[in-house]
């Protein structure tokens, strides 16, 4: 996958994430489009592009949320290698994979960000709406990335030597 391509993906995932309405009844949480974009991203090519995707994915979702520039940035660079490291170790051809890290990355998502904001002052921990985000994110995460996976694996592609779906 070129950086090109990464940089493309990940500011309409960007895009997305930020004019797609979270539903109400899961706690209003926003969709983890660039979550998704990473964990499908750090699958599937090596570790300088998913270093490049991490902190282009850790920019953008400071920059287009009101959250301060800089929080999201370990967040992102963390789960991209993460994923990276057992990338061997699991099925990445497979689409459960992708919806059980869907599933744990929105659960680390909203955990991260609960407790980064309540350190900082900016919002308290309340075990009500915690626990909706928590549910809305588990059930986000794990239909998005799939369905991202989907998507991404339908893209006409250069096949190369170990890069997978996406050539590059």
């Amino acid at each position: 996958m070129s950086r090109r391509l990464i940089t493309l993906l990940l500011l309409a995932g960007a895009s997305l994430q930020t004019l797609l309405p979270g539903p109400v009844w899961l706690g209003s949480h926003e969709w983890p489009v660039l979550l998704a974009l990473i964990l499908c991203i750090a699958l599937k090519t090596d570790r300088d592009r998913v270093l490049y995707a991490g902190l282009l994915a850790g920019l953008l979702h400071d920059t287009f949320s009101p959250a301060p520039l800089g929080v999201s940035l370990p967040f992102f660079l963390l789960v991209a290698l993460g994923v990276y490291t057992i990338r061997k170790e699991v099925f990445g051809d497979q689409i459960i994979t992708y919806g059980v890290l869907g599933l744990l990355g929105g659960l680390c998502k909203t955990l991260y960000f609960t407790f980064v904001f309540a350190a900082s002052g900016l919002r308290p921990v309340e075990a009500g709406p915690l626990a909706a985000r928590l549910g809305g994110s588990l059930l986000l995460g794990a239909f998005l990335t799939p369905l991202l996976f989907l998507i991404l694996a339908a893209l006409p592609s250069r096949r190369t030597r170990n890069t997978g779906w996406i050539g590059g």
